[in-house]
């Protein structure tokens, strides 16, 4: 069945959308920290890179997959 095959797009984009976030995180604290404003900049665009990639993996399974309530469709853990 087509709805079956998930791909594994939506994982990697929410895998590298977490990766970014947590990069933004560290690279916006050392930029408050040590005062560089160049490095905060890269950690807030780090921030809403990885929060974009993020929806984008939930919206990217959320339509491969079928998010319903029916239960007697087998699910693939």
């Amino acid at each position: 069945m087509k709805s079956e095959r998930v791909g594994y797009g939506g994982v990697i984009a929410r895998f590298t959308g977490k990766a970014f976030v947590a990069l933004g995180f560290v690279l916006g604290i050392y930029g408050l920290t040590e005062g560089n404003d160049t490095v905060m900049r890269a950690g807030l665009g780090l921030l809403t890179a990885g929060v974009l990639a993020s929806a984008y993996g939930l919206y990217h399974w959320a339509t491969r997959r079928g998010v319903t309530t029916e239960q007697e469709r087998p699910r693939r853990p």
